[in-house]
């Protein structure tokens, strides 16, 4: 995997591809200062494990997946007050909800959005709680979620070539990773993967349990 990403020329593209560039940018200027002022799970844990690859991972996906978040739950949602939900679990706050994981994949890398309740395996580095130690809700941003993936993007993938991830929200109960597509890792991330948006009139988000 490369160390680095090429740079490429913004003519040509499409609006909506030199915008996602322009937002990468400004997401990887500085980290999170939320999650900078807190402990090690709150910073990017990058990790050379063979369980987060399959085959081979071309760094460019990743970049790719951070654009398909950015057209995807990022503009739709963005700065939006949002619970999230570990499947079955109940809304406690009033706000809209969205029941986790979600994942957003290019080819040969995805960013996958988990609550960090439902990783009963040691596979996480840097790891501080089990997964009973942590809560089945907590409070986030899309924004901030993806500010978060491209700090493990700049961190991880382009700075030392290796995949990562690093706890969030409120009470540092969401994890975001960027991870290989079809991995081990990848596997238990998507478990019991739910679909649909948002839910904004009875607070509870699509599930199918």
């Amino acid at each position: 995997m490369a160390k680095s990403h090429p740079a490429q020329p913004l003519g040509g593209l499409k609006s909506t591809t030199i915008l996602c560039y322009l937002l990468l940018s400004i997401a990887q200027a500085l980290p999170p200062s939320f999650n900078a002022s807190l402990g090690d799970e709150a910073h990017p844990q990058c990790t050379p494990s063979q369980d987060w690859v399959h085959g081979l991972l071309n760094p460019n996906h990743c970049l790719d997946a951070l654009q398909k978040f950015s057209e995807t739950d990022y503009k739709l949602y963005r700065f939006r007050d949002i619970e999230f939900l570990a499947a079955g679990a109940k809304p406690r706050a009033d706000l809209d909800t969205v029941r986790l994981p979600r994942k957003y994949t290019s080819e040969s890398c995805t960013i996958v959005i988990a609550m960090l309740s439902t990783i009963h395996e040691h596979i996480l580095p840097g790891q501080v709680r089990q997964a009973d130690e942590y809560d089945a809700t907590d409070q986030s941003k899309f924004s901030f979620l993806y500010s978060i993936a491209a700090w493990i993007d700049k961190t991880c993938v382009s700075k030392v070539a290796t995949l990562g991830w690093c706890a969030t929200g409120r009470d540092l109960d969401i994890g975001v990773f960027v991870v290989g597509t079809k991995s081990k890792v990848y596997h238990v991330l998507t478990r019991g993967l739910l679909g649909g948006g948002i839910d904004r009139d009875t607070r509870v988000g699509v599930d199918t349990n």
